[in-house]
């Protein structure tokens, strides 16, 4: 597949969806909370295949050699100092409210909550984020094509509510925390991500805009 046919052509047997919400869902299993599962599949062997071919796809430059530490523990401590901690914000912040500067964040926080109402989607048990963190925003964009042609949502309306909640948050501010990784040099794997991250929705919302027929 070419850089534009991820959006556009689905493999064999696939839609639209599909693809779509098998790039959000490595997406977010890469950008979880450490743990031991998550750290074995990151460095395996299908692991970086599936990220060289993806990235292959939108022209991102993968790191060469290592992308995450062999050693759990070292790992843990990367991700948790290059997305949880620091002063006064840590080095990559994923959340949408961060990067909102006119406008109040618990608004913001609340505008992803009517989202996710509105659509049905509940935050999972035991999910500790904001509302407008990257894990839910991703999880929910995997909703809405899990959504579409259900029972009282019909395709316009779950077309409309992708591109009004890209356009809104994911696809405005993701591209902004790609810049700041970059200031602040984290992991170079992270860049990477963030980089794959940023085109996809770029191209999601590009695509999500265009009325079908």
């Amino acid at each position: 597949m070419t850089k534009t046919e991820i959006s556009s052509r689905a493999p064999a047997g696939g839609t639209l969806g599909d693809v779509r919400t098998a790039l959000y869902r490595f997406l977010l299993r890469t950008f979880e909370h450490p743990s031991h599962d998550q750290h074995r599949w990151l460095t395996s062997r299908p692991f970086r295949e599936a990220l060289d071919g993806v990235c292959g796809q939108f022209d991102v430059d993968v790191p060469t050699g290592r992308l995450f530490a062999a050693d759990y523990t070292e790992y843990e401590a990367a991700y948790i100092a290059t997305f949880d901690v620091g002063l006064p914000a840590p080095p990559i912040v994923l959340l949408a409210s961060h990067y909102h500067r006119t406008e109040p964040a618990p608004r913001i926080v609340h505008e992803h909550i009517l989202f996710y109402r509105r659509f049905g989607m509940k935050l999972a048990e035991g999910n500790i984020e904001q509302a407008d963190h990257l894990l839910n925003e991703l999880a929910f964009l995997i909703h809405l094509d899990n959504t579409a042609g259900a029972p009282g949502f019909d395709d316009e309306s779950v077309r409309c509510a992708r591109r009004d909640f890209l356009s809104r948050h994911t696809g405005r501010w993701v591209p902004l925390a790609t810049d700041r990784a970059v200031r602040k040099d984290p992991p170079a794997i992270y860049i990477a991500l963030l980089r794959l991250l940023a085109a996809a929705v770029g191209q999601d919302l590009e695509l999500t805009s265009v009325p079908d027929g």
